[in-house]
């Protein structure tokens, strides 16, 4: 073997051990608390395409107002479920992992709201690169029985242009993107965008806007008796000086 035949085998090998410890310390990275905390989304902020507005195009692209890109992941009993077969009714897709507090966090509301709701829309959790016996632990640990998928490639994470975690997409009845919130979610929050993005959620925006009336003119109510009695207080002051 020839001199240059070595230092080739060499540069090869030095090359295979950098390529090899730069995926070691990337992943080691990605799986510590340290380098999963850069994908925490601590704060809720959400973007909508309004029902009103027709889409933007018939192309599937994570974007507001095109057509959700499909997929088909398996469930924790290995079914395969294609976000294509539940179309008919509107989505929320919210993607998670057990390792995030916030996904913790909101995991009662995103129950509470199927079991209100779940006639009318879909909730499908998706799991990222996590073990099935890990994900069934928490479903279970936290009581949640709407659907959830695995994702333990990331191709639906890479589909969807995910930054970090925990973050939901609203997808209307005709599969299109209608809306994204980065962070935290509530049950309150969750209906009322619902009713921004799909008229099968009208009846429940309508019934907010009547809560937020009310509670608007209790205040008023109470602001009023709280200056009449401010008022008598000090015309009894000044009847009682000399």
């Amino acid at each position: 073997m020839n001199a240059r035949v070595v230092k080739g085998l060499a540069v090869a090998g030095l090359i295979g051990a950098a390529a090899a410890t730069l995926a070691l310390v990337s992943y080691s990275f990605l799986t510590t608390q340290f380098g999963r905390g850069s994908y925490i989304l601590q704060e809720g902020v959400g973007f909508f395409w309004e029902a009103d507005r027709p889409p933007e195009s018939s192309e599937e692209k994570a974007y507001l107002g095109y057509r959700a890109p499909d997929f088909a992941l398996p469930d924790l009993e290995g079914r395969r479920i294609a976000l294509s077969d539940l179309r008919g009714k509107p989505v929320l897709l919210n993607f998670w992992a057990t390792w995030c507090p916030p996904c913790r966090k909101e995991m009662p509301d995103l129950q509470r709201f199927h079991e209100r709701y779940g006639d009318r829309a879909v909730v499908l959790g998706i799991n990222w690169a996590e073990e099935p016996e890990v994900v069934r632990a928490f479903l279970e640990r936290y009581g949640v029985t709407y659907l959830n998928v695995l994702d333990r490639q990331g191709k639906a994470f890479v589909l969807y242009r995910l930054t970090g975690l925990p973050t939901s997409f609203w997808i209307d009845e005709e599969g299109v993107l209608r809306g994204v919130w980065y962070g935290p979610l509530k049950t309150d929050e969750i209906a009322v965008n619902f009713a921004k993005i799909t008229r099968a959620f009208r009846p429940e925006r309508d019934r907010g806007l009547e809560l937020r009336d009310e509670t608007e003119a209790d205040f008023a109510t109470e602001s009023a008796t709280e200056n009449e009695r401010e008022k008598a207080q000090r015309k009894a002051k000044e009847e009682g000086s000399p």
